[in-house]
């Protein structure tokens, strides 16, 4: 008996809003989703950049809203389940059960990390740590530079992903090509990882 409904994103389509109330689990089979949340101010703040086979809502049994919304960073697919046949899946497979608490303790570490990097850091040290984080996730080793494989992130949705204004995001970016830690070249960002990680630790 087929239970999953499979169906496409558009870019930028939104999956979901803050405060939906959602009755389905949805899994991404392709492409890249970015979870975030609105400010008082209607701003912006991406919290993630999901990838393929990653879940994409961990709240779908309390029968809460969700706090935060989706959409899609770039053409993918997404498969999605009812809760309630979900819920009978994951009672007849405990493998699974196992893979879904994992997916939720990687998300709580990197929520921790995104915490950490954000309480007391300058402006230019979480650009760089976020780089650096980006890197371990999309980075493609040129030698001395490391590409940011991932096309879409921008000046706007970095400063998106730190929840600062695009101006103060454009002079941390630029102290740090000052300090050759990282070059753009047209719409393509390249960083030296090792050199960031020293900069953002220290």
């Amino acid at each position: 008996m087929k239970l999953g409904c499979i169906f496409k994103l558009a870019k930028k389509q939104v999956l979901f809003h803050e405060r939906d109330e959602i009755e389905n689990i949805y899994f991404l089979l392709s492409g890249k989703v970015s979870i975030y949340k609105m400010n008082e101010f209607g701003e912006r703040k991406v919290i993630f950049i999901l990838n393929k086979g990653e879940l994409i809502n961990e709240v779908f049994m309390s029968g809460v809203t969700t706090a935060v919304a989706c959409e899609a960073f770039e053409k993918s697919v997404v498969i999605k389940f009812s809760k309630d046949d979900f819920i009978n899946i994951m009672g007849e497979d405990f493998i699974l059960v196992q893979n879904i608490i994992g997916a939720l303790e990687h998300r709580n570490r990197r929520l921790c990390r995104q915490l950490k990097n954000s309480t007391y850091m300058k402006i230019e040290k979480k650009l760089a740590a976020k780089l650096y984080r980006l890197n371990r996730e999309f980075g493609v080793d040129k030698g001395e530079w490391h590409f940011l494989n991932v096309s879409g992130v921008t000046v706007t949705y970095l400063a998106d992903m730190l929840g600062c204004k695009r101006e103060t995001l454009s002079r941390a970016m630029k102290m740090l090509q000052n300090q050759e830690l990282v070059k753009i070249e047209g719409k393509k960002i390249y960083i030296k990882p090792n050199e960031l990680s020293d900069f953002f630790k220290n």
